[in-house]
């Protein structure tokens, strides 16, 4: 007879990935000025950063998601909290442009990035790599270029070579000891009772159902109460202004709905073959690793080029805010017309 043991604890250590992957996102990939953060305010974005992983992975078992449009909304939903609660003054400084060039844009776009990471790192074994290299490469030249120029022009000052690499490697590094130390620490563990035995005998064997990342009432009362403090922090240092408070719950609110309407109870997930985590083989990670950090050096070095008032630098820009101008609405439309398509189909002719 097996009784499950620890079951939470599964959950906790998928939670801590996913948010050193958040975290490395949108302060190292989007470069929110990490040198520049006081002790203090890293002890403040850890917790929130963990309550947005935990929320992120509970709507992942909640509503089944399963497709590139979940993640859409889920890392838009992401952004959104990210933007009242750990970055209000670089998200939301400038409202309404930030509200897409960096919210709905930067931002929502690096966290799916790190979604789709996270579920390599997690699920890599016997799979391709070509995606995961080719995405090093994109991401980690546009990195380089980003660092390079995007902190001069916002008025951070020059981001040095070795800052950039210092942030970089130790943000893999940290990701690294998470999946291959601190994660196996959280397998789950069976207690296996043989009633013709003196002893109780303890066998690891996995629990892989999705009821392990769902809040109970006490975790939802924890996740909230982390996120609400911090914005009710934010409110009291007068770094959220009340375009941003009315804008970001409205776009939040409409993220989570559609979420919820598409929800069901049973079907695959994101997260279907992936339980128990079979993390990424080490060789695979360090190629990988290898290539992000090769293409940042070469984007960081490359000479200036100018076409007239286009630059690398604005071409990114450019990417970063058709996202955020594009991906919310053009969500819509195809469900809504996916909606239509189901009722005239279940209409008699």
């Amino acid at each position: 007879m097996g009784i499950p043991a620890a079951t939470k604890r599964p959950a906790f250590g998928v939670c801590l990935l996913l948010a050193s992957l958040l975290l490395f996102g949108s302060e190292v990939l989007a470069w929110t000025n990490p040198p520049a953060r006081p002790l203090v305010e890293w002890l403040l974005l850890l917790p929130a950063y963990l309550a947005l992983s935990a929320l992120l992975l509970d709507f992942i078992a909640r509503y089944r998601v399963r497709d590139l449009f979940g993640v859409l909304l889920l890392t838009g939903i992401y952004s959104l909290t990210a933007a009242l609660t750990i970055n209000p003054l670089s998200m939301l400084n400038d409202l309404p442009r930030t509200l897409f060039t960096r919210v709905m844009g930067a931002h929502a776009l690096i966290a799916a990035e790190m979604v789709g990471l996270f579920l390599v790192l997690i699920g890599g074994k016997n799979r391709p790599q070509r995606n995961l290299l080719i995405g090093c490469l994109v991401v980690g030249l546009a990195w380089g270029i980003w660092v390079k120029n995007w902190p001069r022009q916002e008025g951070f000052g020059d981001v040095s070579l070795m800052t950039m690499l210092v942030f970089g490697g130790g943000g893999l590094v940290l990701i690294a000891a998470l999946l291959y130390v601190i994660l196996p620490r959280f397998q789950p563990e069976v207690l296996v009772v043989d009633p013709l035995a003196t002893e109780l005998s303890i066998t690891a064997e996995p629990v892989d159902s999705l009821d392990v990342f769902r809040l109970k009432p006490r975790g939802w009362l924890i996740v909230l109460g982390v996120l609400l403090a911090l914005i009710a922090l934010r409110l009291f240092r007068e770094e959220i202004d009340i375009a941003g408070l009315i804008l970001c719950p409205l776009l939040l609110a409409l993220c989570w709905a559609i979420l919820w309407f598409r929800g069901r109870k049973r079907g695959d997930t994101l997260l279907d073959n992936r339980l128990p985590v079979q993390p990424l083989p080490l060789p695979n990670l360090l190629v990988a690793a290898t290539v992000f950090i090769g293409v940042g050096i070469l984007g960081y070095n490359l000479p200036d080029i100018q076409v007239g008032a286009i630059t690398p630098l604005v071409l990114i820009g450019l990417g970063f805010t058709s996202y955020g101008l594009a991906w919310l609405p053009t969500l819509s439309l195809v469900l809504g017309v996916q909606g239509y398509l189901r009722q005239l189909a279940t209409r008699k002719m």
